[in-house]
């Protein structure tokens, strides 16, 4: 129940710990003894004033002292009675168990914040009507007294009581410190509601009224008295005996004035100084650190509204911290399926590390991934998490695009679907393998305009995907939805480049078939062969190759071992070779286009000087002949016996 734990116990923390629901009745009787030594200063300032004889003041003593005991007595057990709250409190703050912080605390706190001047008031009465009022009819009765020594009795009895009053209060609020931090509520707003202390400014008005009554009560009677002697009797001795009444008196007052002025400095300095400690260590960044509540005054409520600013501090921190770490979390993860998606291009198996890394990195209880079908009706599951995942995927689950599913209508919509409570949401697939889903959100898979699928995330909590969940769950759909468009678009290049590539072996097969055909084998050697009786103790071999197409090759013989380093640069100088080769190849296929395009121009300009059908002719068949190098050429001119005609609608049907 204490709102700090303290480090160093006081000595009445120990007192308390010790005593536990006695510690009120203890502190009260405490209270009484000290409260009682204002007594004396009374008594002496009545004999002074009122000159009673030997039996008048030993009955008035002895009366005076069983009234006290009497009233004192009968407050101690108003207190014990009266409280009982206060006590269940504290027997059970000193078993430490675990009590139930409802009414009986909040009662507690009421009480403990409330008794000081409660019982203040309470004494004022009792003394007034118990002790003063019985004591002046006694004397009125049974001593005979004259109305002077009434008066001063009355007077000095009132200034002992308003003593013991303010000794009371002050005191008794001092000793209660750790009882009421003990009993103080976990709730701020029950600390404050059940704050019935006595306010501050009433307190020190109190005190000052208190200090300037007692000390006219005490010395005023005793110039009166010394005077009215003097005057009646003549007597100058009358005013040396008033001086020293007068100082002693004084002195008195003034030793009372000092026992409260501190009681009520040390009220408001200590606990203070504590807040100005709780400060220090707050302002070095220790915001679990709380002042400690122990006044029911202006202060005391000043500590309970301080520790709430620092509590929500400390909360909002806290909240702060997590918000960040999950931020952190969750650009972490979505980083992650970044460097993954921009890492893999297999489809299958960049949807099925995405669907983990949904679950993994952002903790929720399912994720999965559709994909449109190629007829554009339905989305089927690409790949999901957890055992109802492996069996939906086993199932070739899937569900209609634009029909009543989170993921058919992200689809359709081509935007978020969020339900915060699946029980409230009437367009959803109620998947009796997910009973635990309490939120979903379907997010579509968007790129360029089109709608790949949708990707599908479930949480065990209600209202698990706000506004920033939803912006990185969209930013990881949308790094996917790229990244699958790049593997399409990379399937189809490698397609292309396979096709293209094939297409340029068979030409260039084709090609050299033509040369070889044209230019017959073509094979160059040098050195002498070895005859055949002798072999070679070595042979190497370096293929021709062009574009993973094998052209030739290259065969050297040795007595001796080829070394590695010897085939290597007989590979370089090949594969310089090759392509020497087929450059040779091409600019003489090049040279041979060329020439074909030259003569067909000039033939072409040729015909086209002869202005006459015989000219044309006998231009064109002689220029063929002569570049083809042919034996005879001829060229005529004739119409075929059928020639072709429209098929008519009879033929057509």
């Amino acid at each position: 129940m204490s709102n700090n734990p303290v480090e160093k116990t006081t000595f009445l923390q120990r007192v308390l710990q010790r005593t536990g629901g006695w510690y009120p009745t203890i502190a009260v009787f405490v209270t009484q003894i000290f409260a009682s030594l204002g007594v004396v200063a009374a008594d002496y300032s009545i004999q002074v004033n009122a000159e009673f004889s030997r039996h008048e003041l030993t009955s008035l003593l002895r009366i005076s002292s069983v009234a006290i005991l009497a009233t004192n007595t009968l407050l101690i057990l108003f207190v014990y009675l009266a409280y009982k709250e206060i006590r269940t409190g504290l027997g059970l703050w000193k078993k430490n168990s675990s009590q139930d912080k409802g009414n009986i605390d909040l009662k507690a706190w009421q009480q403990i914040t409330s008794l000081s001047w409660r019982y203040s008031a309470i004494l004022f009465a009792v003394d007034l009507f118990l002790v003063e009022i019985p004591i002046l009819v006694f004397q009125a009765v049974s001593l005979n007294v004259t109305i002077n020594q009434i008066i001063y009795t009355a007077l000095g009895l009132f200034a002992a009581t308003l003593g013991a009053v303010s000794i009371s209060l002050l005191l008794l609020e001092y000793l209660l410190k750790p009882a009421r931090e003990a009993l103080l509520p976990p709730r701020f707003e029950d600390q404050l509601s059940g704050d019935h202390g006595f306010q501050l400014s009433y307190k020190l008005q109190f005190i000052i009224f208190v200090l300037i009554l007692t000390s006219i009560l005490l010395v005023a009677p005793i110039g009166y008295h010394q005077m009215s002697k003097a005057l009646e009797t003549g007597d100058i001795t009358v005013l040396s005996t008033m001086q020293v009444q007068s100082i002693v008196v004084s002195l008195l007052t003034i030793f009372f004035g000092l026992i409260l002025a501190s009681l009520f400095s040390r009220s408001i300095s200590l606990p203070l100084n504590e807040i100005l400690d709780t400060f220090s260590k707050i302002e070095s960044g220790d915001l679990k650190e709380r002042a400690t509540v122990t006044d029911s005054d202006e202060i005391g409520r000043l500590a309970i509204n301080f520790n709430r600013m620092i509590t929500r501090l400390d909360s909002l921190q806290g909240d702060l911290e997590g918000q960040i770490a999950m931020r952190t979390d969750q650009l972490r993860a979505t980083s992650e399926v970044g460097r993954v998606a921009s890492s893999i291009l297999d489809p299958d198996e960049l949807i099925e590390k995405v669907v983990n890394l949904i679950t993994e990195r952002l903790g929720y209880y399912y994720a999965a991934i559709f994909i449109i079908s190629p007829d554009g009706y339905w989305a089927e599951l690409r790949s999901a998490t957890g055992d109802a995942g492996k069996k939906l995927k086993d199932r070739k689950h899937r569900l209609a695009v634009g029909g009543k599913s989170m993921v058919g209508s992200a689809i359709n919509l081509r935007q978020a679907r969020i339900a915060h409570d699946v029980g409230l949401e009437a367009v959803r697939f109620d998947n009796p393998l997910l009973p635990d889903t309490r939120s979903e959100i379907a997010l579509p898979l968007v790129v360029g305009g089109r709608v790949l699928g949708a990707l599908d995330a479930q949480s065990t909590e209600e209202n698990a995907f706000d506004e920033e969940n939803t912006e990185t769950l969209q930013g990881m759909a949308n790094q996917v939805a790229i990244a699958l468009e790049n593997a399409r678009l990379f399937r189809e290049t490698q397609v292309a480049l396979r096709e293209v590539r094939a297409n340029q072996q068979t030409q260039l097969s084709q090609a050299w078939s033509d040369v070889l055909d044209t230019e017959g084998n073509l094979e160059f050697s040098v050195g002498e062969k070895l005859p055949s009786e002798i072999e070679s103790t070595s042979a190497l071999n370096i293929p021709l190759a062009l574009r993973d197409q094998i052209i030739g090759e290259i065969s050297l013989e040795s007595n001796s071992d080829w070394a590695a380093d010897d085939q290597s640069w007989v590979e370089a100088v090949a594969t310089q070779a090759a392509l020497a080769i087929e450059n040779a190849r091409l600019l003489e296929e090049s040279q041979q286009v060329a020439l074909q395009e030259r003569l067909v121009a000039e033939i072409t300009g040729k015909i086209w000087s002869s202005t006459t059908i015989d000219g044309i002719l006998q231009v064109a068949i002689a220029e063929l002949g002569r570049t083809l190098s042919a034996s005879e050429a001829k060229i005529e001119l004739k119409l075929d016996s059928n020639p072709l005609q429209r098929p008519t609608e009879e033929e057509e049907g």
